[in-house]
């Protein structure tokens, strides 16, 4: 039963309304059937993990209201965005092991974004020497 207020002014206050469901993200550590921890499917639906550690999705809002945005606006909608370090760490720890290992697929379309040789701290093949660097 819900009651309304009506205010000395005489105007109606409807109480707030509560979400149905509260949203709940949490990773469960130990599996009631096999012990073992488990991913978010949520995080495997919305994010990709390239090779490199860092996580991309996509723009939020990206496929509603496209009859009122302009033309600009909806090429960037098709782009992908970074997770900062922060939000990639936390990323990582929501999923197991399984999906933080490297996956190779045939025609990937992120093939070209899985390497980053100009970052120290991910770069694979030792830099070239000054001066010789090679023919492309």
């Amino acid at each position: 039963m819900t009651f309304v207020k009506v205010t000395s002014l005489g105007k109606l206050l409807l109480p707030q309304a509560q979400p149905s469901t509260v949203p709940c993200r949490t990773v469960t550590k130990f599996s009631l059937r096999t012990a073992k921890r488990k991913s978010v499917k949520t995080v495997l639906k919305r994010f990709y993990r390239l090779h490199w550690g860092i996580w991309i999705h996509t723009r939020a809002g990206r496929h509603r209201h496209l009859w009122k945005k302009r033309a600009k606006r909806k090429k960037r909608l098709r782009t992908h965005v970074f997770c900062n370090a922060t939000q990639s760490r936390l990323l990582d720890k929501m999923v197991t092991m399984f999906w933080r290992r490297p996956k190779y697929y045939p025609d990937d379309i992120y093939n070209p974004y899985h390497k980053r040789e100009e970052f120290y701290f991910t770069h694979r093949k030792p830099k070239p020497l000054p001066g010789h660097y090679p023919d492309y």
